[in-house]
């Protein structure tokens, strides 16, 4: 075991702005960060088309689908069948055991050894032996609240609230309490893997139109406004001709990992809800355009939205022993974009009001997503484990506590991850709704992490300190500390 239970005590937006007051914002934005179930055989041929003998994995589970979207044989992301749900649904189900012992009850506090999480995946890796369900949910952890440094036992310790795990209705494995997602292995691997380029140039996803598109597009519209200004919406096979594809860019993280795939689940289905494509599982949660079309002036709908990270100063002990990190973990930004000439787009800095409105009530309905909408979960214990591995690397907690994780952190990383296909793009899709001024049609998302600025902002508290105490009972001989 590596864990232990303690109760605690005390877009990018497009807009032709034409005589007939038709705006088009299509899908694109910066994207950077959720976790959907999915495992494979050691040494299998991987998940996917992926594999390989050093992938962390547990069940020979193999599903195409995560946080409710799939990537077409061609690379398209596109919202994942039914089919293909209920078959990834049925698989998960067939072959999850489920927790036993101390980890069927829910807890506090579960604590998440890095040192003897080390050593039973580098083992797993020598012996070619899957992971157990305990290792690669991480003990039911449900977020990140603290990390614990104790140089006499060489470790650095997790520690957040915990549940035992169960397959959620859309088939991510969440918290039987709850119904929050649980911490997944592989992608807590892929934050501390990608740490130093978080470091460099963050990590990023963006969904973007090409300039030949947006060029295109506003051609045609310029040409067509006049013929099709009674229903605009038999424009759209040829508005989607003529934009084309919306090209998906990675970097700093695999283009074929878990968490990329979660990212840009998490992004897509936010422009869905924005655009009036697909109705949030939760009420009071509107789509932009139906916000918009109760406006007298619509503007210029040249706004993007983007989630970022949302964490207060994360506060720590006086000898830097005890850190805690706190905050709803996501929220969502809006801003204006201006097109020039050339098909590109650049940021002015403004909010318009709508947008905001519209970010802001996103922002708020984030919590109640999660449960309902998992991915949204999982996009937030991505940035949980993004923050741990720039806190630890920042910190230089390794040193301070002389626990090695040269094994699974940074390029020294010997762990291959599990494997999914690569998505290259996204069909663009419209929605129509009619305005005071005339005809709307939208798209919009993006997601952004920037990991190293949250943990640049830092708290003293000693207060934090007395949580080390959780750990002081733990008995050495106990297999958590082997």
């Amino acid at each position: 075991m590596v864990f232990r239970s303690l109760s605690k005590h005390g877009s990018m937006a497009y807009c032709a702005r034409l005589k007939l007051s038709i705006g088009l914002i299509v899908a694109a934005g910066t994207l950077g960060f959720g976790t959907h179930v999915y495992a494979q055989n050691n040494g299998g041929g991987g998940n996917n088309g992926g594999g390989g003998n050093n992938n962390v994995n547990g069940f020979g589970i193999q599903t195409r689908v995560v946080g409710g979207v799939s990537i077409r044989p061609d690379g398209v992301l596109q919202t994942a069948t039914e089919v293909e749900q209920t078959q990834a649904l049925a698989d998960m189900r067939a072959r999850l055991v489920g927790p036993k012992g101390e980890l069927n009850q829910a807890t506090d506090r579960r604590l998440i050894s890095l040192k003897n999480l080390k050593k039973v995946v580098l083992a797993s890796i020598e012996q070619n032996q899957p992971l157990s369900e305990e290792v690669l949910y991480l003990g039911g952890l449900t977020r990140v609240e603290n990390v614990f440094v104790y140089p006499e036992r060489q470790d650095i310790v997790l520690s957040g609230p915990a549940e035992p795990w169960k397959i959620g209705a859309n088939g991510t494995v969440v918290g039987a309490k709850s119904g929050r997602p649980v911490l997944n292995l592989d992608d807590l691997l892929c934050a501390f893997r990608t740490v130093q380029d978080a470091r460099k140039s963050g990590i990023s996803v963006s969904i973007e139109p090409t300039k030949e598109g947006v060029m295109k597009l506003e051609q045609l519209l310029k040409r067509s406004l006049q013929s099709y200004s009674n229903n605009p919406k038999a424009l759209e096979p040829n508005m989607v001709e003529a934009f084309g594809p919306q090209q998906i860019k990675l970097d700093g993280l695999p283009a074929d990992s878990h968490m990329a795939r979660v990212i840009l689940a998490a992004d897509y289905r936010m422009k869905l809800y924005g655009m009036n494509l697909a109705k949030p599982p939760v009420a009071g949660l509107p789509s932009y355009i139906e916000m918009v079309s109760q406006q007298s002036n619509v503007g210029q709908l040249q706004s993007r939205w983007w989630m970022a990270c949302d964490y207060s100063a994360i506060e720590h002990s006086k000898d830097r022993l005890a850190w805690k990190i706190s905050g709803q973990g996501i929220k969502t930004l809006t801003e204006e974009e201006q097109i020039v000439a050339d098909g590109s787009f650049k940021q002015s800095g403004k909010v318009d009001r709508v947008a905001k409105k519209w970010a802001d009530l996103f922002t708020k309905k984030l919590d109640e997503l999660a449960t309902k909408d998992t991915v949204f979960g999982d996009l937030r214990n991505v940035m949980d484990m993004c923050i741990v591995a720039a806190l630890i690397e920042s910190q230089e907690l390794q040193s301070l506590s002389q626990c090695d994780l040269s094994g699974l952190m940074g390029k020294t990383a010997n762990v291959e991850l599990a494997k999914f296909e690569v998505p290259a793009s996204i069909d663009p899709q419209c929605s129509f709704i009619q305005t005071v001024q005339g005809w709307v049609v939208t798209a919009s998302g993006g997601v952004m992490v920037d990991s190293w600025q949250i943990v640049s902002h830092l708290k003293a508290n000693d207060a934090v300190a007395s949580a080390l105490s959780f750990g002081a009972t733990w008995n050495k001989a106990d297999s958590v500390w082997q």
